[in-house]
């Protein structure tokens, strides 16, 4: 039997990514480039250059039958031509994909608001209902997108680093930035009255003390509002709608939201990494009319390496080594989707040492002071720790820490915390936190993406190996091999 492979790609700007499907053997595989390059963000500013990472799975140009590409906002800056020629062969032409239809499509459901930084021209705000399109917000030369915003203010703030100055493609401060919400106070409604000032760094609001930070958290409240208003248009307080777009990933907004809508969900894959799976979902529903897949996104896996998995035995004394404060690499499977650690990929201390934000910074990440570390917590403990009554399995939500006395490291400014709940269908995972907690008395972590400043997360056994080489963590758990620095 032949392959009949469809295969789903964003290639430009940033954060390139290649899905497959195969029609014949159902297996659907994903894979964020910068995985395998080492380069963060990585782009493919050829449109030939992705070619390899077909192969890295396993399939060759031949096996390759239908091609759907994401668009981007600049999209007509590139030539298509030698795309075109090259695959002249495919049983259909190569198809442009709309940028936020592909969004709207990775989320595999009928409702969705998609907030994006750039989108597709400049369109920023598209919501779907029942998957019809119905409704479009533009850029109108005020209302510029909240990621786009937060992105500016980092550089304007001058919290740049060098090794971001030497990037090849531009890292995404705005998560960074989101930080400095906890940090102010919100004066949304001030911002409101002041439109035409609200983009240009009002001179009078400049001169205010602590004017960045109530900058920051104003913002954030401002576009709450505006994306509840344009929810509340269309839906009802027990719909299911599911969030994409870079400012998916944004937890302040996302927490403010779910108090009016309690079946809102942002997906792990918000960001542009994620378009790739819905240009694929185009191309097997729109053109091909194939629909005997069932996708769950909670399932998917970067195809990577398969780095096996964690023993009893090994879990018993990597808990046992977090007891003792030491910092681990914790290396499982396939690394996940999205720019968060969610136990595959993870950097793993115990919350419960106050000085534990300090010493991974000083030893691995490096970073600014006031950005803060999420925690991971088994499912059916974390009402105990936090002031939250729903899932959060991507950590994409924060909430009230109860005891911030206990867990300094993990609390935040305003007294919240990223969370991420685990459940015991991610066991290895599940499993080393109750562990954990027979010796701490609480089955709660630091997790924090496994990656060093300027590095994508590691994809690879070669990359893990390297970067605890060149890192001062105690402990790399690589599957089930433990290793130790001297």
């Amino acid at each position: 039997m032949s392959n009949e492979v469809v295969v789903g790609l964003h290639l430009y700007q940033h954060d390139a990514s290649i899905t497959t499907y195969d029609i014949y053997t159902k297996e659907l595989k994903y894979l964020k480039f910068e995985r395998i390059s080492g380069i963060k963000h990585q782009a493919c500013l050829n449109s030939l250059d992705w070619i390899p990472y077909l192969k890295h799975l396993g399939y060759q140009e031949k096996d390759v039958n239908y091609i759907f590409l994401a668009s981007v906002s600049d999209i007509l800056n590139y030539d298509h031509s030698v795309f075109i020629k090259h695959f002249v062969n495919l049983k259909y032409r190569p198809t442009l994909v709309d940028h936020h239809v592909c969004h709207h499509l990775s989320t595999f459901s009928e409702n969705s608001l998609i907030i994006d930084g750039i989108g597709s021209q400049e369109e920023f705000i598209t919501v779907f209902k029942n998957n019809h399109q119905i409704e479009k917000i533009y850029c109108d030369g005020n209302d510029r997108p909240l990621g786009k915003e937060l992105q500016k203010l980092w550089l304007r703030f001058g919290f740049v680093q060098k090794n971001d100055l030497t990037a090849q493609f531009p890292p995404d401060y705005s998560g960074h930035t989101m930080a400095l919400s906890a940090f102010g106070k919100n004066h949304s409604q001030r911002l409101i009255q002041g439109m035409n000032m609200f983009f240009q760094y009002a001179k009078d609001y400049e001169k205010e003390d602590n004017w960045q930070n109530d900058y920051v958290t104003s913002l954030h409240y401002y576009w709450y509002e505006k994306f509840n208003k344009i929810l509340t248009k269309h839906f009802n307080y027990d719909d299911e709608i599911y969030v994409s777009g870079g400012v998916g990933h944004n937890i302040i907004v996302n927490t403010l939201l779910k108090k009016k809508f309690k079946n809102i969900k942002p997906t792990p894959h918000c960001g542009d990494e994620g378009i790739s799976i819905g240009a694929l979902v185009y191309g097997l529903e729109k053109v091909i009319g194939y629909y005997d897949y069932k996708f769950n996104f909670s399932k998917i896996f970067q195809y990577d390496e398969n780095l096996g998995f964690a023993s009893e035995l090994t879990i018993h004394k990597t808990a046992k080594y977090l007891s003792e404060g030491k910092i681990i690499l914790w290396c499982q499977g396939n690394g996940e989707m999205g720019p968060r650690a969610l136990g595959n990929r993870s950097i793993l201390c115990d919350p419960g040492k106050a000085n534990a934000k300090e010493i991974l910074n000083d030893k691995i990440k490096k970073r600014i002071w006031f950005r803060p570390y999420g925690a991971s917590v088994t499912l059916d403990s974390y009402e105990k720790y936090f002031e939250m009554h729903y899932e959060s399995p991507y950590m994409l939500f924060q909430a009230k820490v109860k005891d911030c006395e206990k867990f300094k490291s993990i609390t935040h400014h305003d007294g919240t915390c990223r969370i991420q709940t685990v459940d015991k269908s991610k066991s290895y995972f599940y499993n080393l936190l109750k562990e954990f907690e027979k010796l701490s008395g609480y089955p709660l972590l630091i997790n924090t993406s496994c990656n060093a400043p300027g590095k994508p997360i590691v994809g690879t056994k070669e990359q893990a190996l390297t970067m605890f080489t060149n890192s001062k963590a105690d402990i790399l758990v690589l599957g089930d091999t433990i290793h130790a620095n001297n």
